[in-house]
């Protein structure tokens, strides 16, 4: 008689949990990296801004490190696009990047990681509109 793995053990990598990661409000690096790999997106580089490259053309999550939120903040770019889930101007490093200006997420909530992370996926399949189509002024 054969055994059935149990679904939920199966999906447990590390003790992380996909299902656990995406409710998460705050996200850390391994988080994002844990994401990635379950997501099918190779090569994520994930980032600080003063060690991001402005030029890189694969996936690249950056950390903000913003203290006006009151800690930090993920954004992303892939392939000459920019994304910022508050929707904000891509800082003078990254300006030569064209952006979507759609405020998606609440500024008392996280998610940014989560966000950056979905619109990643969307960017890397060239749907890159299906994404921001999720999000209109009656969604948000």
């Amino acid at each position: 008689m054969l055994r059935r793995k149990n679904n939920y053990a199966s999906k447990l990598v590390r003790g992380y949990n996909v299902r656990d990661i995406v409710r998460k409000e705050m996200t850390t690096r391994s988080d994002l990296e844990f994401l990635a790999k379950k997501m099918g997106i190779d090569g994520l580089r994930v980032t600080w801004l003063k060690d991001a490259d402005p030029t890189f053309k694969g996936p690249q999550i950056i950390n903000m490190g913003s203290t006006l939120i009151g800690g930090t903040h993920w954004v992303a770019t892939y392939n000459g696009q920019y994304f910022d889930s508050f929707g904000l101007v891509p800082p003078p490093k990254l300006s030569h990047l064209s952006w979507v200006p759609l405020h998606i997420q609440d500024i008392k909530k996280g998610y940014c990681g989560n966000y950056a992370m979905l619109w990643l996926w969307y960017a890397i399949h060239d749907e890159i509109d299906q994404f921001y189509n999720l999000f209109n002024k009656y969604n948000v």
